[in-house]
């Protein structure tokens, strides 16, 4: 049955806006729904932003402790950004190479006393186990390593800050990508994919293959992005903190089997706040797919996505929702 109360009724003391532009079955967009609590955290705590999703068809709202409108959450967000990417020091690494787990482990050491700091290196990866030649695992989500010009630190830093992309720097009138606008049109509007910026192949829409296509996908560039999107993803990746088995490096909301990595994420019913959220991707009966085993927590629907290779190109699936085999 649809809600037809407003948002005023459900939340006198404050607001709850739908996020129009927030696909529940991208990864991207997930991502960009984590950056966006993060984001509002830091810049506006007493707000106390939380997330919901209503449906289905799943729909994420933002519930914030204040009377404000799209456009001062979107002023916010991207205050937030800013004000986290500032903090994100990469020293001068433009990709995840560590060349052993004691360069790993210098780079840890210097970024420890940081809260955005540490919450970075932890999610780039771990000093156990490594490659067979000497490297430190990297994290799944960090999926460019320097293909086709693509450097995932490099973009790490340079997209929440609105930098330009080097093919944009001579451009008679550049747009200012840290503009707040980037971040409302991400949030509010259905995602059109028009923006010729930098993203991390979280979207669905990055993968560009020669099959059922008339040229050659390589000589048409990129594909064109939702630039707010991947500003508030790339904050989202802190909440991703990788950690060792005997075998593999794993990370928050993931999970492996002897190919393929998954991505996966809860849909929940009640207002959570980003540690609640990350406290759910943490639940070990996500990963497994138990939905009735979550659902006294809010859970009402599990989707996971895949990570593929395409010659020495990363991509994610679309995600679908994920159901345990004989699951009661």
């Amino acid at each position: 049955m649809t809600d037809i109360r407003t948002p005023w009724d459900l939340a006198p003391d404050g607001t709850i806006v739908e996020l129009a532009g927030i696909e529940v079955d991208n990864l991207l967009g997930f991502l960009a729904l984590l950056g966006l609590l993060r984001a509002l955290e830091h810049a506006q705590p007493g707000w106390e932003p939380k997330a919901s999703w209503v449906g289905p068809p799943w729909r994420a709202r933002l519930h914030v402790a204040a009377k404000v409108d799209q456009a001062a959450i979107a002023d916010a967000a991207s205050s937030g950004i800013l004000a986290i990417a500032d903090k994100l020091e990469v020293d001068g690494r433009k990709n995840v190479d560590f060349a052993d787990r004691a360069e790993l482990r210098e780079y840890a050491l210097a970024q420890r006393k940081e809260q955005v700091g540490a919450a970075l290196v932890a999610s780039l990866g771990t000093e156990w186990p490594t490659k067979k030649d000497g490297k430190p695992y990297a994290g799944p989500l960090v999926m460019m390593f320097g293909q086709g010009h693509q450097n995932f630190l490099e973009r790490l830093v340079a997209v929440p800050r609105g930098e330009l992309p080097n093919r944009m720097s001579k451009l008679k009138h550049p747009p200012d990508l840290a503009s707040a606008g980037t971040i409302a049109k991400a949030l509010f509007e259905p995602w059109e994919r028009s923006d010729n910026t930098d993203g991390f192949r979280w979207d669905p829409e990055d993968d560009q293959r020669y099959a059922l296509r008339f040229g050659n996908p390589s000589k048409a560039g990129a594909a064109a992005t939702v630039h707010g999107a991947n500003r508030l993803a790339a904050v989202g990746f802190l909440s991703y903190p990788t950690s060792p088995t005997a075998a593999r490096v794993v990370a928050r909301g993931t999970a492996r089997n002897r190919r393929d990595w998954y991505f996966v994420w809860p849909i929940w019913s009640s207002p959570t706040c980003l540690a609640g959220v990350e406290a759910l991707l943490g639940h070990p009966d996500l990963v497994r797919g138990k939905l009735d085993r979550l659902r006294p927590l809010g859970v009402e629907e599990i989707y996971r996505a895949r990570r593929i290779a395409n010659g020495k190109f990363m991509n994610v699936t679309r995600a679908m929702p994920m159901r345990e085999r004989g699951a009661t």
